[in-house]
């Protein structure tokens, strides 16, 4: 059914959305920790898994880009929004179909 597919659709593009915003959000975060000369050889853990939070002290030492970061973050907020509409559409559209049908 057609109004199926548009709600499976309107949820891979939330779904992509909040991974392009936890990517971003994750950015920007990085950005705002300061690195400690003194502390570098201690390395935070995951609370969960007790592994290094950076895999490697490059990943944890390259620059961020603040303004990508930002525009990735509003990116995926309009492709959150707009998997949401899809959702509401396709809902309506199935509401009409079932009061047709009834």
């Amino acid at each position: 059914m057609a109004s199926l597919d548009l709600i499976s659709s309107g949820f891979d593009a939330v779904r992509q959305g909040q991974y392009r915003a936890n990517t971003a959000a994750a950015e920007i975060a990085r950005a705002g920790a300061l690195v400690n000369p003194a502390a570098a050889g201690s390395v935070p853990l995951q609370a969960a898994t007790a592994q290094p939070v950076a895999s490697t002290a490059v990943e944890s030492n390259r620059p961020v880009d603040m303004v990508s970061a930002l525009v990735a973050l509003e990116q995926a907020r309009q492709e959150v929004e707009a998997g949401a509409s899809i959702i509401d559409t396709a809902d309506e559209i199935l509401g009409t179909l079932i009061d047709i049908h009834a």
